[in-house]
């Protein structure tokens, strides 16, 4: 099951893999190429590429990981409740620990949007004041891609998006020292004897970009192994499983600005209540009842 993906009216949906991509990712390749030029006080074409492949890599994971933990704004109030029906319902899954693609969270787009409390909150401050330290004007509107309507995104936070974005990071600079230590060891031996230094650190810096390649595969896949066992100690997917696309429901969590996607969301889900389920559009369902508690917050497990 796809997870619900939702459409900025204004505003840049993809700001943080941008500002990951060129910011995070073109300062590592900077420093990544002029250590390696100054390292072999002369220019060359091969060096150059070489080490601002590298250190693209490695800015690119520290990037990731430090914008991971730094994109959600808590508002003020903390806590909202609000009611509305689900207009789309999903996981999100894709390449398993691909940190680009999937971070494993359930998500929940809520139309036909009430604010239950705190009282004197409107749904539009809900959906478009931004939080106190975000520093921007507004957070964008968004709606639902399939149907059009206006939503608030909601999410249960898998513990996969955390671990990958710490051992990607992990991976990644651990596979570029091994990486370097191997050309060394195996470079400055052989090839410094016929090319008078300049092979020896070409094959660093090859050691450098091909272990922080394996590096961040492996910490990516080593990540979701550990978040998936975590989620699974959690009942995470029973938790999500319990709502369903067309429900009137009652969620309780943490209101927070999201800088990576610049619009308001309810992150995490503390707890839910399913009032009744029908097709999108309709008043008449079958009322059932459940209620999940969930208990993380932005910056982890509630204490």
């Amino acid at each position: 099951m796809a997870g619900c993906d939702t459409h900025n009216v204004t505003g840049n949906y993809y700001w943080s893999r941008e500002r990951v991509g060129l910011g995070w990712g073109g300062l590592g390749a900077t420093v990544g190429a002029a250590a390696a030029l100054t390292a072999l006080a002369a220019f060359n074409g091969w060096v150059l590429l070489l080490g601002a492949a590298g250190g693209y890599l490695i800015g690119f994971s520290i990037g990731y990981a430090y914008e991971w933990f730094n994109r959600l704004y808590e508002q003020n109030p903390k806590t909202i409740a609000i009611e509305g029906r689900v207009a789309c319902a999903g996981r999100n899954n894709g390449y398993p620990g691909a940190p680009i693609f999937s971070d494993g969270d359930w998500t929940f787009n809520v139309a036909e949007l009430a604010v239950t409390a705190p009282g004197g909150l409107s749904v539009a401050e809900v959906r478009t004041r931004p939080a106190p330290d975000w520093g921007e004007p507004t957070a964008h509107e968004v709606t639902d891609p399939d149907t059009g309507l206006h939503i608030l995104h909601c999410e249960i936070g898998s513990s996969i998006g955390d671990a990958v974005a710490i051992s990607h990071m992990v991976g990644t600079i651990g596979g570029a020292i091994t990486g370097a230590i191997i050309g060394a060891a195996i470079g400055c031996f052989v090839l410094a004897i016929f090319t008078f230094g300049l092979g020896c650190l070409i094959a660093i810096l090859v050691g450098i970009l091909l272990g922080a390649l394996a590096g961040g595969v492996v910490g990516d896949l080593a990540g979701w192994a550990i978040g998936a066992i975590a989620d699974a100690v959690n009942d995470f997917d029973g938790k999500g499983q319990a709502v369903a696309q067309g429900c009137m429901v009652h969620f309780e969590g943490t209101w927070v600005t999201d800088a990576s996607h610049q619009h308001n969301e309810i992150h995490d889900i503390k707890s839910m209540q399913i009032l009744g389920c029908s097709e999108v559009g309709s008043t008449s369902g079958e009322l059932v009842a459940a209620t999940v508690g969930i208990g993380r917050h932005p910056t982890g497990i509630d204490p």
